[in-house]
């Protein structure tokens, strides 16, 4: 009946081995809810792939019209380095262009960790289903090659974290991480792009040349090139302070933008999804260690260790009693008569 029933799971073991190297065996998985949640991954990646996408270019668009003022200088018997007007609000688009950058590279690396799991998934099903074969069959065939079968245990129960893994674990924590974000960091990566669209016609390289070399003299200005052409200095300083008290104000909001933007992308593509994966991970490991544990060697080693308890409390009790019994009595002198005469 054993023999049977051994035979019975080797052909049930090697038919679903088939099945995952086919990938037959996704569809039920699928079926379970998976393919939901890979939607769900799906959309939600190319949203944030598009906003990342978008962000940048405005970025870069900003990022352009400042960076040809931060280099620019007048030269008419001195040189006048008009860049430090926008160096502050340089810096900090300077950052928020380069996180941008950072959350659209750690979301286009979801993507392809994505597919490359789709392609690998049912492979890794399969060997875990083949280790638990090879440890089926050298449990029957060499009961006593105990190496090989903490050899062969030991790799299914890698290969099985690493199917639970690929399955549930990574899949799951991005929803997850998906779902946090379109209630927490989503409001507020978008909050901070649109901010920046709204300056980026405002920081455009037309407007900054126009703010800082008009062609018509402005109100309460002139000419910059007027003014030391006829060697008005204070009125240079004068002007030169009014449009770097101008770039000051929108340097502070930029800053909040760019730090919005700094801890929305941080937590939307690292943190959730990293802690995430590691509670789902160290639930599935608990689980699968729960289940490949032997509960019978562990009721054998019980019973060992009890009757080496009892062994050695039967020892100990043999000991007292022998060395009860070897100790000296101690006799009392017998009472003396006393003779009166």
């Amino acid at each position: 009946m054993r023999q049977a029933l051994k035979v019975a799971q080797i052909l049930v073991l090697i038919l679903a081995i088939v099945a995952a190297a086919g990938g037959y065996t996704d569809r039920p998985i699928h079926w379970l809810g998976m393919d939901r949640i890979a939607a769900v991954n799906q959309s939600y990646l190319q949203r944030s792939m598009d906003k990342a996408t978008n962000g940048f270019l405005v970025l870069s668009g900003i990022k352009t019209g400042l960076a040809v003022i931060e280099g620019s200088e007048i030269g008419i018997g001195f040189n006048l380095e008009i860049g430090d007007i926008v160096q502050s609000v340089y810096d900090y688009v300077d950052i928020a262009w380069k996180t941008a950058l950072a959350g659209g590279t750690v979301i286009l690396i979801t993507r392809l960790l994505l597919q490359t799991v789709n392609l690998i998934d049912h492979w890794c099903l399969a060997l875990a289903l083949g280790c638990g074969l090879a440890v089926i069959v050298v449990r029957w065939i060499m009961p006593r090659a105990d190496r090989l079968k903490r050899v062969t245990k030991d790799a299914a129960f890698f290969l099985a974290v690493c199917t639970v893994v690929l399955y549930i674990v990574f899949p799951i924590s991005i929803a997850g991480a998906a779902f946090i974000s379109e209630r927490i960091t989503g409001p507020l990566i978008e909050e901070s792009q649109r901010s920046f669209e709204s300056i980026k016609d405002e920081f455009s390289i037309e407007n900054i040349n126009h703010r800082l070399f008009p062609d018509e003299p402005l109100k309460d200005d002139s000419r910059i090139a007027g003014l030391i052409l006829k060697g008005k200095i204070a009125e240079i300083k004068e002007y030169l302070r009014s449009q770097a008290e101008y770039f000051r104000d929108k340097s502070r909001n930029v800053a909040i933008w760019t730090l919005q933007l700094i801890a929305g992308y941080l937590f939307d593509s690292i943190v959730f999804p990293i802690v995430f994966f590691f509670l789902l991970f160290v639930v599935a490991k608990s689980a699968l260690l729960y289940a490949f544990e032997d509960h019978r060697e562990l009721s054998y080693r019980k019973e060992i260790r009890d009757a080496l308890a009892m062994l050695e409390s039967s020892k100990t009790g043999a000991e007292g009693r022998r060395h009860y019994r070897s100790e000296p009595t101690r006799r009392t002198p017998p009472r003396q008569r006393i003779y009166r005469r």
